[in-house]
């Protein structure tokens, strides 16, 4: 059964936008509660290209999981290409599960791991959240963070007719000769697909490389991110392809309710040309008004 103290907020997924939340609403001190299906860190398919004034917002750095500054930017288009450089670099790149977890353990939360939730119910005043494990949390506001497949939107019939952008992304070891060309230049490359584009990023080790289109054909993500990557003598044979949905939010679809509000991928909040949502995940503000409360870290 639920608790009869609810929680001020409960947050539904543990990435960008739901840990930023999390670390607001804490650091306003409200009783704040997170869960997050999966157990991290756990790799998330992610370009990983972050705004360097984005992480300036928080009063902590990220310095920890940065692993390249980049110095410029190429964009390529039907064999021609220019570049342009980026003396501040104000563009970081990490991993998602570094990042994440990071940004999850600075948050004043007591945040539940392993359990997925499985159905939300409305109340006049409260929500209760019901997990895959059997159990109950009620609070008096709710934020879906639980990305494009948000079953918080799901339960509360948000964004019923979304629309999604298919993605696949490959976390690529390459030679010394190639991954010194993109240490710190990464690379976007348009003209190959239509109503899409292709990337190579660089980590700190490895490059990660990627396709998105909207509307692709069946296979098309795969021939044309092979093709590609060859021309640049990035090898994909033996690689995981990790295949994603990136939201589109039109203006058409609701995303809150007067207790309910969704935040990020399961809002379909991306940058309209790049597709990229971490940045949109962010924010500052918050409530504020209670004392603070002392985080806490459970897995269920």
């Amino acid at each position: 059964m639920p608790s009869n103290d609810p929680y001020d907020v409960i947050v539904v997924g543990g990435g960008p936008g739901g840990a930023t939340a999390a670390y607001y609403l804490g650091e306003a001190g409200r009783r704040v509660l997170v869960l997050e299906k999966e157990l991290f860190p756990r790799y998330k398919a992610c370009g990983g290209a972050i705004s360097a004034r984005l992480l300036e917002e928080f009063p902590f750095d990220f310095e920890p999981v940065i692993e390249s500054y980049v110095k410029t930017v190429t964009y390529a288009y039907r064999g021609e290409s220019v570049t342009f450089d980026l003396p501040e670099s104000p563009i970081r790149m990490a991993m998602r599960a570094d990042l994440d977890e990071f940004l999850l353990d600075h948050a004043q939360a007591e945040v539940r791991q392993g359990d997925a939730v499985i159905s939300i119910e409305k109340k006049t005043d409260r929500v209760i959240v019901m997990t895959q494990k059997g159990k109950e949390f009620e609070g008096r506001y709710l934020i879906g963070a639980d990305g494009p497949n948000s079953v918080v939107a799901h339960s509360l019939g948000l964004r019923r007719n979304k629309t999604m952008l298919g993605a696949i992304e490959v976390e690529a070891p390459v030679p010394p000769e190639v991954f010194k060309r993109f240490k710190d230049t990464p690379m976007f490359i348009f003209g190959e697909i239509a109503m899409g584009y292709l990337w190579i990023f660089p980590k700190a080790e490895h490059l990660s490389v990627g396709i998105g289109a909207l509307h692709p054909r069946p296979g098309e993500l795969q021939a044309t991110l092979l093709q590609v990557m060859e021309r640049y003598q990035i090898p994909m044979q033996g690689l995981a392809m990790h295949g994603h949905p990136v939201p589109i939010y039109t203006g058409k679809e609701k995303i809150s309710t007067a207790q309910t509000l969704l935040v990020g991928d399961a809002a379909g909040l991306v940058d309209p040309l790049s597709g990229e949502g971490i940045r949109y995940a962010g924010g500052r503000s918050a409530p504020s008004g209670l004392p603070d409360r002392r985080s806490r870290r459970e897995t269920s």
